[in-house]
């Protein structure tokens, strides 16, 4: 018998045993299960570990925890706990279930704890990600795949379990494009017409816009999301977000090649918004008068859609910052309205190597400088509370952006001119903190 786990993460390997050592005191037949297996066999990193235990995976879970100094966080109505070691891993468990659809496109109706391994990993996706694993002592490591999804991993083939499958739940359509094109593999001839069968069908209809959003947003963390929403595209599917969404590929392409040459400070500082990127160059094509309209169906932070709805105004905005002799305080006042997320999406629409550099420029410098003085020093210059505190200060700013004063005396001269009445006079050091 093949041992599957042989060549695993040893962190994993360890929180494995254990939990398989506790799962062997209390008579569970415990399985790894889902995508982590799938990885596995092709020899990919992945550290999501799931655990089905036919039995009580709840209290399994607990005991672990306790065994481990691990903090679990238990979901009794679903039959589930999840634990987080020290080290950061977690591990979610489960009892092995059966699921129902009450009508097509429904979220599941869960039946914890009243199914076999089969039964569970029949309601799954697709046979590469319908395979388990076994930990328990005797069988440790034995592959369990009662679907053929490891003659289908080794052909390349994206399959449905059933027919139904799309129908059950049509945010399998986008599952199935994101993992063929992860894994550079076909979906299958069959699976393919079930997909196109569903998208003519109500059930499509059935399922929360917030459901593709999630299975989008995944798409667009994929290291290749223009690929990913280009066959989206092309099975006729991405409409399941809006009817009215419209992509420019060429323009998504370019952005992504342009993400892999980012500047590596802006690229680590970003990272996390890399997806947000990628949506507002899925979305630049869609008309501006029917953006706010889509994205008021999503569950987007306020910064997010802000981000997104600044998209149609990307092209006016690269000629004003194409303009020449353009100074740096010019390009900050640009810029400065904008989301950081928008500076950046700028950045990698810049067509011209100057307009590249100036964004650059303001968001690795001078979108964080401030003026050495603050509202403070101007009441004591006899300023009032109001606007032209604010005013004297941006004033302020914008001559150090330009390199015009590098100190704080300087800039408290630089103020003081700028009061009414108080041309020409200073505040020198030792008033200053009074």
């Amino acid at each position: 018998m093949r041992n599957y786990l042989n060549n695993i993460d040893r962190r994993l390997s360890r929180i494995i045993r254990t939990i398989a050592g506790e799962a062997d005191r209390r008579g569970l037949p415990a399985y790894i299960v889902g995508g982590i297996v799938r990885d596995i066999i092709l020899g990919r990193e992945n550290l999501d570990l799931d655990i089905v235990v036919e039995g009580d995976a709840v209290a399994l879970a607990k005991k672990v925890a306790q065994a481990q100094g691990a903090v679990v966080r238990v979901y009794p109505e679903f039959g589930t706990a999840t634990v987080q070691w020290p080290s950061g891993v977690r591990v979610d468990f489960a009892s092995t279930r059966r699921e129902s659809y009450p009508y097509p496109g429904a979220l599941p109706r869960v039946a914890p704890s009243a199914g076999t391994l089969r039964d569970d990993l029949f309601r799954r996706d697709f046979t590469i990600n319908a395979m388990a694993v076994c930990i328990n002592r005797g069988d440790f490591g034995r592959l369990v795949d009662e679907f053929g999804g490891l003659p289908d991993l080794r052909g390349g083939t994206i399959r449905v379990l059933h027919d139904r499958s799309f129908v059950d739940d049509p945010t399998r359509i986008l599952r199935a494009a994101r993992f063929e094109q992860r894994l550079h593999f076909r979906i299958e001839a069959a699976t393919l017409r079930l997909l196109k069968k569903a998208l003519r069908t109500k059930a499509v209809d059935n399922v929360k816009p917030p459901r593709y959003f999630a299975e989008f947003r995944k798409m667009l963390s994929e290291d290749n999301p223009a690929g990913q929403l280009g066959r989206l595209e092309d099975l006729g599917a991405l409409g399941l977000m809006d009817p009215a969404w419209a992509l420019d590929i060429r323009l998504l392409e370019q952005v992504c090649k342009r993400w892999q040459r980012l500047p590596v400070k802006l690229a680590l500082e970003y990272r996390r918004s890399r997806w947000l990127i990628f949506f507002m160059a899925s979305a630049e094509a869609i008309g501006g008068r029917q953006l706010p309209r889509i994205l008021g169906k999503f569950p987007l932070k306020k910064e997010e859609k802000e981000s997104i709805l600044q998209v149609p105004g990307t092209r006016p905005l690269l000629r004003q910052l194409a303009v020449p002799g353009l100074s740096r305080s010019e390009v900050y006042r640009i810029l400065k309205p904008l989301t950081a997320g928008m500076a950046v999406y700028l950045r990698l629409r810049a067509d011209h190597v100057g307009v590249a550099e100036r964004v650059d420029r303001y968001l690795t410098r001078d979108a964080g400088l401030r003026p050495d003085i603050d509202g403070e020093d101007l009441k004591r210059m006899g300023v009032k509370p109001g606007k032209e505190i604010g005013a004297i200060l941006s004033g302020i700013l914008y001559q150090k952006i330009d390199g015009e004063l590098k100190g704080r005396r300087s800039q408290l001269a630089a103020a003081g001119a700028m009061v009414p009445g108080r041309e020409g006079k200073t505040d020198g050091p030792h008033q200053t903190g009074q």
